[in-house]
């Protein structure tokens, strides 16, 4: 595994705590909620690291850690809409199909909602170190952001092959880091942490049969990561403490489908809380203020991971 930007970080430091938040487009939502109750329960991440929309949520918590800052990124999720993220245009799609470009969507308009909300410009300024994992194109290998310009990296970390465009970075071209190395667990324990927080989405459409080719796609590649995940923890059990917060897998809701952000965010909130055993909420037992819409998605203990 290759890195740009090296940064020093303190490794082998009794109780060192990494949170590690995985991709998965809008689904990642379900991070909002378990980062409001992991702050909650006073568990804080002495540094992030993040994949895709993982690698977004990662970035801004690191840049904003103070008690209450969940309420403000919770505002800019419930703010978002599919045409903010993906917006489509039939002159891009005509190229992309035409062989005439390598994507369908551009990146300006997430470049622009990066550019407004993460509270930093170079990475190494975040308040708690992050780090971002990015794919390299010609190599296939990932690679670890650890300073240099945020946005960029945030964005390469976020270009779905196909879907959005390669992003330059030091004259190399780079993709979605979940392509390399959807929850980068081994990651977390080469910089030190002796306590991992996995914060996974989950893949809601493994509980129904696929029906067409991009279902089949979709459904073998989600439990290749699926399974990843299970053998990763397995097998680094014995070398660091990892505790996975439960998965996503009771609704059919689609990565790029932003209408269900508050029923996400409510669920991760509500399902990560049962994980860490607490039996009191927000202040008072009950679900933040923002989250007090009737839920669709209720978790159960049996879910949890």
């Amino acid at each position: 595994m290759s890195r740009l930007y090296p940064r020093p970080v303190r490794g082998g430091e009794p109780g060192r705590i990494a949170f590690v938040l995985s991709g998965g487009g809008s689904l990642g939502a379900v991070q909002v909620g378990m980062l409001r109750a992991l702050s909650e329960h006073k568990i804080h991440p002495d540094f992030l690291i993040g994949t895709s929309v993982g690698a977004v949520n990662a970035a801004w918590m690191a840049g904003r850690p103070e008690p209450g800052s969940m309420d403000e990124l919770t505002e800019i999720w419930l703010g978002l809409r599919r045409q903010d993220v993906f917006p489509l245009s039939p002159l891009t799609s005509a190229r992309g199909l035409l062989g005439r470009t390598n994507h369908f969507i551009s990146n300006a308009s997430l470049g622009a909602i990066l550019e407004r909300h993460i509270p930093y410009k170079q990475l190494e300024q975040a308040a708690v170190p992050v780090h971002v994992v990015v794919t390299e194109l010609k190599s296939g290998r990932a690679t670890i952001l650890t300073s240099g310009p945020a946005v960029p990296a945030l964005l390469a970390s976020c270009a779905v092959p196909g879907v959005f465009p390669p992003v330059e970075i030091g004259r190399r071209d780079y993709v979605d880091g979940g392509v390399a190395n959807h929850t980068p667990i081994t990651v977390a324990i080469e910089l030190g942490a002796q306590k991992i927080y996995v914060l996974p989405v989950g893949y809601p459409w493994l509980n129904r049969e696929p029906t067409n080719a991009l279902g089949m796609a979709l459904h073998a590649l989600a439990r290749i990561v699926e399974q990843k995940l299970d053998a990763e923890v397995a097998a680094n059990r014995g070398v660091a403490d990892i505790q996975v917060m439960p998965a996503l897998d009771l609704a059919d809701v689609s990565p790029a489908d932003f209408s269900h952000t508050q029923e996400l965010i409510d669920w991760g909130y509500r399902s990560a809380r049962r994980q860490l055993g607490s039996s009191n909420g927000h202040a008072n037992g009950t679900v933040p203020e923002k989250a007090k819409k009737t839920l669709r998605l209720d978790p159960t203990p049996a879910r949890a991971a």
